[in-house]
């Protein structure tokens, strides 16, 4: 009891100290109860974690700091110069004995040292995880979050891919992060976040660890149900047998789709923006050393800096493997083939895509309009209405949800917003096209292959009864 009277007697020569011992020792109690509380109590939450690992550490550390500087001003303040034997002094007027404060300081400083550790174990793992990336900043990972969370990849944490392991890309991943905290804290973030991500991690370090396209071998059907906007909402159907390739096993060369990644060659491009959509400059070189360049005779360009070119990899097509924002086709198309929405109600597919490609200012004025399909309907489609008032009045929350888990106008992301450049080109991209349009040539005048063939086969091509399902047995 002594050495803590002392102790307390020390820290009392300052009320700037006694104010950090108070700020570190309230922290410290804080901090206990909340980790107990996560342990033990309720549930984890993202601004929990920000007060337990941010917030309150520094408040512990702001105390720790503030006690030697008050016992320093009060040194001075005394005219007693900068030492153990002024500090002693000073102290020993109040009753104080520093061998044991000291010694109660060395205890509590190993006390803290425990707990810091414990902290930062702990805040670690917060940082890392999904709950950190994408709820603390809610706004601005919003749209990403909520596309993360019904993707593919739901299951796989966000630094797995965008971090991975190794300490250069977890330095560059927390000096990044830095940099987005302040673009945060300052409102000067872009809105929509700018895609593709320049500074993401290689593919191959990240794809390859789960999927290894030198086993990706043969072809893969594809059915596309797809609705008309006519009366009936007619369902057709197109079956692709896709060629999904591979390459560098034992019995075959690379070919098919995956031909672009195989470990034959490496091939390079060079495009003029940031999106990567326009690109001027082609090069394969294969294992041998071989080297082969296709250019645009229309816009020749020199050989570019090397530093500038870009070693295609697998987002280069699948640019959306994980955050998938669907379009508002795709989107009411797998709708109705679940039945989410009633497929039976005439023009419904035509309405429902009319309504949900307004451009609403808010998600609120999004919901709201949405809400107003069954009055449209009636005002549009008398005849139609009483027979199916219910199923329209039920599309109704569907139609929201699609719209609220692809369309978030606080960040400027509208339909097309993000495209997936998987496919055939289309107004908002280039797609495969980028590349396979006939522009760029090598120096035979060559072009970069137009065969469809070369990655599907149409087998049928938005048709009401395919009989090529009747030969696959789909139901």
């Amino acid at each position: 009891m002594k050495r803590a009277a002392s102790f307390v007697r020390m820290i009392g020569v300052s009320k700037l100290a006694l104010l950090g011992a108070a700020l570190t020792t309230s922290g410290v109690l804080a901090e206990l109860l909340l980790v107990f509380g996560e342990l033990f109590v309720f549930e984890s939450h993202p601004y929990i974690g920000i007060v337990s690992y941010v917030l309150l550490p520094g408040m512990i550390v702001l105390g720790l700091v503030m006690i030697p500087i008050g016992m320093a001003l009060r040194l001075r303040a005394a005219r007693a110069g900068f030492s153990f034997a002024a500090l002693d002094r000073v102290a020993e007027k109040r009753g104080v004995h520093v061998g044991h404060a000291g010694q109660v300081i060395l205890t509590l400083s190993l006390v803290n040292l425990v707990i810091f550790g414990v902290i930062g174990y702990r805040g670690f793992h917060y940082t890392e995880s999904v709950e950190f990336c994408g709820q603390v900043c809610h706004e601005v990972m919003h749209p990403e979050y909520t596309a993360y969370a019904r993707s593919p990849h739901s299951q796989i944490s966000c630094v797995e891919c965008h971090i991975g392991p190794g300490a250069g890309w977890f330095v560059k991943s927390k000096l990044s992060g830095a940099r987005q905290l302040v673009a945060v804290v300052a409102d000067t973030y872009s809105r929509p976040i700018e895609t593709p991500v320049h500074n993401l991690r290689p593919a191959r370090e990240v794809c390859e660890i789960c999927h290894r396209p030198e086993i990706f071998h043969g072809n893969l059907i594809k059915v596309l149900e797809q609705y008309e906007p006519d009366e009936d909402n007619t369902r057709t159907y197109t079956v692709l047998n896709m060629r999904v390739g591979g390459g560098d096993d034992a019995d075959r060369v690379a070919h098919g789709i995956h031909w672009h990644v195989s470990n034959e060659h490496e091939v390079r491009y060079y495009a003029t923006d940031r999106k990567r959509e326009d690109i001027v400059w082609i090069e394969q070189t294969s294992a041998d050393g071989t080297r082969r360049v296709w250019t645009d005779p229309d816009r020749p360009v020199p050989p570019p800096d090397p530093a500038d070119l870009r070693v295609m990899d697998c987002v280069d097509c699948h640019n959306r493997p994980t955050h998938v924002y669907l379009t508002p086709d795709e989107a009411l198309d797998a709708a109705l083939a679940h039945g989410r929405i009633d497929a039976d109600i005439p023009w419904i597919r035509k309405l429902a895509f009319e309504l949900l490609t307004i451009p609403y200012a808010s998600a609120e004025s999004a919901a709201a309009g949405l809400a107003e399909l069954p009055a449209v309907y009636r005002e549009r489609y008398p005849n139609h209405w009483t027979t199916h008032e219910a199923s329209v009045r039920d599309a109704v929350p569907p139609l929201q949800d699609i719209h609220r888990s692809n369309v978030f106008p606080a960040m400027n992301v509208q339909w097309n917003t993000y495209s997936s450049l998987i496919g055939h080109a289309t107004e908002h991209t280039r797609a495969c096209f980028r590349c396979h349009d006939g522009r760029l040539r090598d120096e035979t005048g060559a072009p970069i292959t137009l065969d469809c063939r070369s990655c599907h086969y149409i087998l049928a091509n938005r048709e009401v009864a395919p009989t090529i399902l009747d030969r696959l047995e789909t139901d």
